[in-house]
């Protein structure tokens, strides 16, 4: 479970650069693979509730499912009822120092989100604390990117860097896709916030080689998503654009709406950059804007105010 601390934003919330600024990478959580082994059109969520329900309150199994549900309120965006759950767990006495770590984590986050910077930093600190101490007793090297993105998160960008090398040192010659899709993922980050786009896309494009061969397809949504919008950010245009469209095989309107139509926020976006007016109107269609965010709104609108000028400027029958 204490890989699972730290995973997404938000997919793809497309990352960094498409999403929140500390939403970053993420691993294959358990509350995924929980949710994945259900059967066919089983809610998850539901489910998960029931099965609490059944397990004695403070027992293992039972906060083995807290875990997930953490997780799972995490990866929907779902900070009112993050915040709740988080809550209920802080009061109590017995929270396992794993679980105690994500706790933590996600507290912070949720602080964040709640424009409580003060509580954010509180809690980040004391999940690091947590997390370094944990590290020396599993000592797997994918703990450390881990805290690195903890570390990031904190402004610690140096101490994170050292500990993104220390933990390639460790996995050597390891064949474990997701490490370094993780590992490249966080080093792409740490060079955005620098804005050294150059040597972060390096980065993108390694976490895309080690994901793309797995059918972690919502790892394959944020690498490709991370790696187009950088491209984007450099000016090459046609290789995001490439890349975006490459993602939309990998997600769907109806199962990652939100992802989606930020997505094709970001197509109709490129679009223009390459003067082609028509496509970015078919990319517009496709997105509903009471699921962007702030900045993406932004952007959405701008697009809209673009075309329009395109349209009445457009010579009749053309």
């Amino acid at each position: 479970m204490l890989r699972n601390y730290l995973s997404r934003v938000v997919i793809l919330s497309s990352v960094l650069l498409c999403t929140w600024p500390l939403e970053a990478s993420e691993h294959y959580s358990d509350h995924e693979l929980f949710c994945f082994s259900l059967p066919k059109n089983t809610d998850c969520l539901l489910e998960l509730q029931r099965q609490l329900q059944q397990q004695p309150t403070g027992s293992k199994s039972w906060y083995k499912l807290e875990s997930y549900l953490l997780d799972y309120y995490y990866d929907k965006i779902d900070f009112t009822s993050l915040k709740l759950q988080a809550e209920m767990l802080l009061q109590r006495q017995d929270v396992p120092s794993v679980v105690l770590a994500q706790v933590y984590f996600y507290y912070a986050k949720t602080m964040m989100h709640f424009n409580q910077p003060g509580q954010a930093e509180a809690y980040g600190l004391k999940a690091a604390h947590l997390v370094t101490e944990l590290y020396k007793s599993f000592g797997n090297p994918l703990r450390l990117v881990e805290l690195a993105n903890l570390q990031k998160a904190l402004g610690q960008n140096e101490l994170a860097v050292q500990t993104l090398s220390e933990a390639e040192h460790r996995a050597g010659n390891s064949q474990d896709p997701i490490f370094w899709f993780e590992l490249n993922s966080n080093k792409a980050l740490i060079s955005d916030s620098a804005e050294s786009f150059e040597e972060s896309l390096l980065y993108r494009q390694r976490a895309v080689t080690a994901i793309l061969p797995t059918a972690h397809n919502l790892k394959i949504v944020v690498a490709l998503g991370n790696l187009a919008r950088t491209e984007q950010l450099l000016g090459r245009y046609q290789a995001a654009l490439e890349h975006y469209q490459q993602s939309l095989a990998y997600m769907s309107k109806n199962t990652d709406p939100h992802n989606w139509s930020i997505y094709h926020v970001r197509l109709a976006e490129i679009a223009i950059q390459l003067s082609d007016q028509r496509l970015s109107s078919q990319y517009m269609q496709q997105i509903d804007s009471g699921l962007l965010g702030q900045t993406h709104l932004v952007v959405y609108q701008q697009l809209q105010q673009q075309l329009a000028q395109y349209h009445k400027k457009k010579p009749a029958g053309i």
